[in-house]
């Protein structure tokens, strides 16, 4: 089953898509050229950005027919733009399912989204505390338990090191393929996709996509 799909999509009418789908339960990475759009549809899957012609469908669904805060708590985007409250670990995971209005997890899931998120701390661990990659690791986490139907990493592990990266991504995987999660990664990473990829997708550069879109 295909959880994302598109037709004839354009942005601004100066970024031009293949039609494209996204299998279910996957983990799906995008390649392609600086500037060919990877990012901007990200934007574009979960409505931070609309289309200037075509279509998305979500599990079948014109995502246009869909509320968009509704749509975005399925379809999650994780970025380098981090953002914790103050407080503890445990603080901000309380507060983003209370933003949510989702029921917060158990201390004993924090840890465990903690450890796939290669996060080595207790839950009681002040934020303030941690360095920059320590906190995206957090963050990480904790959209991890927001139990969103898709998960888009850009650039997840740009703050790992080799090991870490490869860590991360094994645990995720695993997760994902446990809970039938969809993942969609950017990452300039290339010794990620071969690894761990079950789908691969790869975007043209601007030009021969805009000439692939109209022939």
């Amino acid at each position: 089953m295909n959880v994302l799909s598109t037709t004839r999509l354009a942005f601004q009418d100066a970024i031009f898509y293949p039609d494209l789908t996204i299998p279910q339960g996957k983990m799906t990475f995008l390649q392609g050229p600086s500037g060919c759009g990877k990012s901007t549809l990200f934007h574009l899957f979960n409505a931070t950005v609309n289309p200037s012609r075509g279509t998305i469908y979500f599990k079948g669904t014109d995502i246009q027919t869909i509320n968009t805060l509704e749509l975005r708590q399925q379809i999650i985007l994780v970025n380098q733009d981090v953002f914790l409250f103050g407080g503890s670990i445990k603080d901000n995971f309380r507060t983003f399912h209370q933003y949510r209005k989702s029921t917060a997890p158990t201390d004993s899931e924090m840890e465990q989204y903690l450890h796939i998120a290669v996060a080595p701390f207790t839950v009681n661990q002040a934020v303030t505390n941690l360095s920059g990659g320590e906190k995206q690791r957090v963050f990480n986490a904790i959209m991890l338990s927001l139990d969103a139907d898709i998960y888009m990493w850009d650039e997840p592990s740009s703050a790992l090191d080799s090991a870490t990266a490869i860590t991360f991504f094994e645990r995720l995987k695993k997760h994902m393929h446990t809970y039938n999660k969809t993942c969609l990664v950017i990452s300039h990473d290339d010794g990620l996709y071969p690894k761990f990829s079950d789908h691969l997708i790869e975007l043209k550069a601007k030009e021969k996509a805009r000439k692939l879109f109209h022939m």
